[in-house]
This record gives structure tokens, C-alpha cells and sequence, in this order.
């Protein structure tokens, strides 16, 4: 998303335009949740083998 430019600041962007932006926000946020979550997940996995050593 962060390289998503308008060329045109006087038009408004296209629903095709608008629709593939949406479309890689969220499969960009889906990426970031699925990453934090399995994180956080091996974090709690390691604590509980730390504490039953």
C-alpha cells in the first residue's frame, strides 16, 4: 500500500483502481495477522517449555 500512488490528483481513482487497493490492504493486514499470531503463539510455546525444564 505504501507505494500506491495516484497519478492524477485532480481525478478521482477508478472502482477498478479502489477495488485492487482494498484488495492488497487486506491481504497485506491477513499476512501481518497470520505472522503476529504465530509468533505470539511460539513465544507462549517456549515459555511453557522453559518453565517445565
Amino acid at each position: 500500500m505504501n507505494d500506491y500512488r495516484f497519478i492524477n490528483i485532480y481525478q478521482e481513482p477508478t472502482e477498478e483502481q479502489l477495488s485492487q487497493l482494498m484488495h492488497e490492504v487486506a491481504e497485506e493486514a491477513k499476512a501481518r495477522y497470520e505472522k503476529a499470531h504465530a509468533a505470539y503463539f511460539a513465544h507462549i510455546d517456549q515459555m511453557i517449555q522453559n518453565e517445565f525444564k
